[in-house]
């Protein structure tokens, strides 16, 4: 779940790591530093977005999926909806 880092705020500790992303830039990983679970990402790509890992959320009720991609990576099981655009990268 993407959103602008301006409307972003993290409250408590992370712990991070980088990749290499699609792009040739870094994709920055933020994960829980008790649990291990991945919070969220910050990719060089886009320095003004933020990427949520869309199973930390509190409350699933608040993502609506508008579109989906990197398609190419996921298993042909993975789908969301038809009704849902998809991307083998970014659109």
């Amino acid at each position: 779940m993407g959103m602008p880092k301006s409307l972003f705020r993290v409250i408590g500790e992370t712990k991070s790591y980088a990749v290499m992303g699609g792009s040739g830039l870094r994709a920055i990983r933020h994960f829980c530093p008790v649990c291990g679970s991945l919070l969220f990402g910050t990719p060089e790509a886009a320095p003004h977005a933020v990427t949520i890992y869309v199973g930390s959320l509190d409350d699933l009720s608040v993502f609506k999926a508008k579109l989906v991609q990197f398609t190419r990576s996921r298993p042909a099981w993975d789908k969301i909806a038809p009704s849902v655009p998809e991307f083998d990268t970014v659109p």
